[in-house]
């Protein structure tokens, strides 16, 4: 059974095919388990909607479906809109929404269907969603753009550069907002290796293609 934890952090960008694209960092926590009709759906925000992102909604329901969903995926799906709330349904159900409850909040049992995108958090029910919080740091400095390596590294030593360990894009960007003098941040998923940065430009020993770099602000 999903438990209630704390507030977790995540970011999504929101598209990886363009030469620069901007990434947000938002928080989210889970509320509990909630009931849910589908002649009027509870978190109803994409009511009508063909498409959010590039993700498809489905009509009526007002959802989307993917067999790889996760809490971390429908509250990056969800953030695009800036709704303030998203539930997980029927394993691969995704809804957002800004306002809930308006069936009543179900039994924590009612909540126990997998997640197909990560066997470890449960997706709601037969017409029950899991449901989640979604919150918006306010800062811009929490905001970071993808950029290719278009530009001139640094040279070697011309910039401070301290390694932390992360094993995720979300994890170096958050260990980046928590430091003041950190501008930019460069992430290896070949490698698992996040390099914080004092100077945008990341110096060449840890430029190339397996590196990419993400500017703060």
């Amino acid at each position: 059974m999903f438990r209630p934890a704390a507030t977790l952090s995540v970011l999504f960008c929101t598209a990886f095919l363009l030469t620069c694209v901007t990434c947000r960092l938002v928080s989210f926590s889970y509320l509990g388990c909630y009931k849910d009709n589908p002649s009027t759906r509870d978190l109803n925000g994409l009511s009508g909607v063909s498409k959010i992102g590039g993700f498809s909604v489905h009509q009526p329901s007002g959802s989307v479906y993917l067999s790889m969903m996760s809490h971390k995926l429908c509250s990056s799906i969800c953030s695009i809109g800036s709704f303030s709330y998203f539930g997980v349904q029927y394993g691969d159900e995704c809804y957002c929404g800004n306002s809930f409850g308006s069936h009543g909040l179900a039994s924590e049992a009612d909540c126990s269907m997998d997640c197909p995108g990560n066997a470890v958090q449960k997706c709601g029910g037969s017409n029950r969603n899991s449901v989640f919080s979604l919150s918006y740091p306010v800062s811009d400095n929490n905001t970071y753009t993808v950029v290719k390596q278009s530009s001139p590294p640094v040279t070697s030593g011309a910039t401070s550069v301290w390694p932390v360990a992360a094993q995720s894009v979300e994890d170096c960007l958050l260990r980046c907002s928590a430091r003041a003098d950190c501008r930019a941040a460069v992430f290896s998923r070949q490698e698992l290796a996040c390099r914080l940065l004092e100077f945008v430009y990341p110096p060449g020993h840890l430029s190339g293609p397996e590196w990419t770099l993400f500017v703060r602000g």
